[in-house]
Parts: structure tokens; C-alpha cells; sequence
């Protein structure tokens, strides 16, 4: 078997002069370093997404569809064109046929 009290002691690794003393500095300012770059990330994110917003909140406001203003000229013509009478006699032959077509549904449905 191996005596171990006749093995020569050396001592392998060799420490920098006052390394532990430095260590705990070392690491607040790798600790101070990642914050800042974390902050730093997070700001350029927020500044990105209030950036998108107000683009698209700019597209919204200012964007106005070719659509809404044939529409309401159409609307106009439509309205000029129509009397008041003929509109009701539409509106009522539009009504009465609905309510004959639900009082048929219910007849026939029980």
C-alpha cells in the first residue's frame, strides 16, 4: 500500500499576490457592468416599441380610405335622387316582408 505521509507536499497552483483581497471588487464591477448593459437593452427595446406605436398611430390618423368618401357621395346622390315617400314605401314593403317571412317560419316550425 501507499504511505501518504511520505509523499513530497508541493503546492501545484500559485495564487496572484492579493487576489482575494481584489476578488470582491472585481465582481461588483462585472456585477455594475452586466446592469449597465441590461439597462441599456431594455431602454433601446422601449424606445423601439413607443417608436412603432407612434408610427402606427400616425398611419391610422393620417391614412383615410379612397373608399369612405365615394361612399358618401353615393350616399347623397342616392338621397337626392330617392323621395321621402318612396323611401317609406320601401322601408315599410322591406318591414312587412320580414315580418310575413318570421310569422310564416313560426307557423310551419312547430
Amino acid at each position: 500500500m501507499f504511505d501518504l505521509d511520505n509523499i513530497e507536499k508541493t503546492e501545484h497552483y500559485q495564487i496572484p499576490e492579493n487576489y482575494f483581497e481584489e476578488l470582491p471588487g472585481r465582481v461588483m464591477q462585472n456585477i455594475k457592468h452586466e446592469q449597465q448593459r441590461r439597462k441599456a437593452v431594455i431602454t433601446s427595446a422601449v424606445a423601439a416599441v413607443a417608436c412603432i406605436a407612434v408610427a402606427v398611430g400616425v398611419f391610422f390618423t393620417l391614412h383615410v380610405p379612397e373608399k369612405g368618401t365615394a361612399i358618401t357621395q353615393t350616399e347623397q346622390q342616392v338621397t337626392t335622387s330617392v323621395s321621402e315617400e318612396e323611401a317609406l314605401e320601401t322601408f315599410a314593403a322591406d318591414y312587412y316582408s320580414e315580418e310575413l317571412a318570421m310569422m310564416d317560419y313560426y307557423q310551419y316550425a312547430y
